[in-house]
C-alpha cells in the first residue's frame, strides 16, 4: 500500500524526498550531535516566538531565486535542496507555512511568497493568503515557455 499511495501524485523529486526522509531521519537522531541540533532547533523556534510577540505572520520569498525550469535541476539535486533554504527555518521549528504564487521574475519565471505562522494559526495564514489572491492575480498567470 505504501508503495501504491506514494507513487501516485507525486512528482519524481517529491518521492525521492519522501522515501529518503526515514533514512536521514534515523541517521541524525543516532548520532553524536543529536542534542546539539535540538538546541540549534529550539533557538530558531525561539526566534520565531520573539518575532511573533510584535508581528502575527512572517512573509518573504519562498526561495532565493526564481523558479527554474521544469526539468533544469533534475540532475543536480543539491542545487534543488538549496532552494529550499528560506522554507527550512519554518520546518525545524515546527511552524505552519504556505507559499502562494506573487510575480514573476528573470525570464517571465514564477517568484512565491512563503508566508509563517505561529502554531495554531493556519486559519489567519489562510485568510491573508487568500486577501492577497483577491487583491491580485498572480496566482491566475502562468509564465511563458517554462518548460525546459
Amino acid at each position: 500500500m505504501y508503495r501504491k499511495t506514494r507513487a501516485e501524485g507525486f512528482g519524481a523529486e517529491v518521492r525521492r524526498r519522501i522515501l529518503s526522509a526515514p533514512t536521514c531521519s534515523r541517521t541524525v537522531t543516532t548520532t553524536p550531535t543529536t542534542s546539539r541540533r535540538r538546541k540549534i532547533r529550539r533557538l530558531i523556534a525561539n526566534d520565531f516566538a520573539e518575532a511573533f510577540k510584535v508581528c502575527d505572520l512572517v512573509l518573504g520569498p519562498t526561495t532565493p531565486t526564481v523558479a527554474f525550469k521544469i526539468g533544469a535541476k533534475a540532475a543536480d539535486p543539491v542545487q534543488m535542496y538549496l532552494n529550499d533554504l528560506y522554507t527550512i527555518p519554518a520546518n525545524l521549528a515546527g511552524l505552519p507555512g504556505l507559499s502562494i504564487p506573487c510575480g514573476f521574475g528573470k525570464d517571465n519565471l514564477p517568484v512565491g511568497l512563503h508566508i509563517v505562522g505561529n502554531y495554531f494559526t493556519e486559519a489567519k495564514m489562510l485568510n491573508v493568503a487568500h486577501q492577497y489572491q483577491k487583491a491580485t492575480d498572480w496566482h491566475k498567470r502562468e509564465p511563458d515557455g517554462i518548460q525546459a
